[in-house]
């Protein structure tokens, strides 16, 4: 896998704004996203005339793979911020021209559903890119600490280490140390490539994993895919963030998703650690995806460290 970073991001931009998923809840959202972007010194632009609806998807295929086309070929934007993640991205990969994307890498930002979009372009492009906010979801009430580790992340400034932007510590669940290509987004959609062209080789990666509206069997029987398609013995390490939304019904007999994660995680024989500020709530760290780092877990304490810029400074 050839990796080709993108330019970093340089105000004013422009940023171009996409949207190969699900259309914003509310279209006030949108509009608070853009204005919240320009007010931060971002122009941006728009490669159709609005997001209108066509089911759970933000316009029909056709509307969506057109947008992309257009996004991924303009010569004035090298920055993709998604709109929102919902669902829709799946249903585009195989309509991308992957070989023209390896031409002219962009930086795609985005999470949740667009997890899909961003591993088939590290895996047939060479795109590195990043989990991290989106227009009509984080940047309509921008959280301070996050946005500044996001901007600095993109701008290829960014420090060394991914903690939160709060400062919040990993916890160590597995001992050791280990370096690798870190890739990883929503668990669901990692699950959904198995088996496809478009999930990138996880051998000697750090995987790191969010998940929402899940509860602890089905996020189980995920981990137990992973592990029967033999991918789980390919890692290096591993980082759990944020399994948010999933608590299981009153009175169920459940497992807890701490439970879970032990069972597939403590004797994996690599490093793991949990609790990293990544998922589906405001205070979060944007996470780069397809560059090498170091994760280092010990008893008491877990690091993970960027080894290179995620853009080419």
């Amino acid at each position: 896998m050839k990796i080709r970073k993108p330019p970093a991001l340089s105000p004013p931009g422009p940023i171009g704004i996409i949207a190969p998923a699900s259309a914003p809840l509310d279209e006030a959202d949108l509009t608070k996203g853009l204005r919240h972007l320009s007010d931060a010194g971002f122009e941006t632009v728009l490669f159709r005339p609005d997001f209108e609806p066509y089911g759970f998807l933000a316009g029909d295929d056709d509307a969506r793979a057109d947008e992309l086309a257009r996004a991924f070929s303009d010569e004035s934007a090298d920055v993709l911020v998604c709109v929102r993640g919902g669902y829709g991205s799946l249903r585009l990969l195989d309509r991308i021209d992957y070989v023209a994307a390896g031409h002219r890498p962009k930086l795609l930002i985005g999470y949740s559903d667009i997890t899909a979009l961003q591993l088939a372009l590290l895996a047939r492009s060479g795109w590195t890119s990043i989990s991290g906010p989106m227009v009509a979801v984080d940047w309509k009430n921008p959280h301070p600490a996050s946005i500044e580790q996001f901007v600095a992340l993109a701008s290829g400034r960014h420090g060394a280490d991914l903690a939160g932007p709060s400062g919040q510590p990993l916890i160590p669940l597995a001992r050791g140390s280990a370096e690798g290509r870190l890739i990883g987004g929503n668990l669901s959609l990692i699950t959904r490539l198995l088996g496809t062209p478009y999930l990138p080789d996880l051998r000697g990666a750090i995987l790191f994993l969010e998940e929402i509206g899940e509860p602890p069997y089905r996020v189980d029987g995920m981990f137990a895919q992973l592990h029967l398609a033999g991918l789980l013995g390919q890692l290096a390490g591993v980082v759990l963030g944020g399994f948010t939304d999933g608590d299981p019904k009153p009175g169920r007999p459940s497992l807890s998703f701490d439970q879970v994660f032990d069972h597939w995680f403590g004797r994996l024989g690599v490093p793991v650690a949990t609790d990293l500020a990544y998922g589906h709530f405001p205070v979060k760290s944007a996470i780069p995806i397809g560059v090498r780092a170091r994760l280092e877990v010990s008893s008491d304490r877990a690091s993970l460290k960027l080894l290179e810029t995620v853009v080419d400074v």
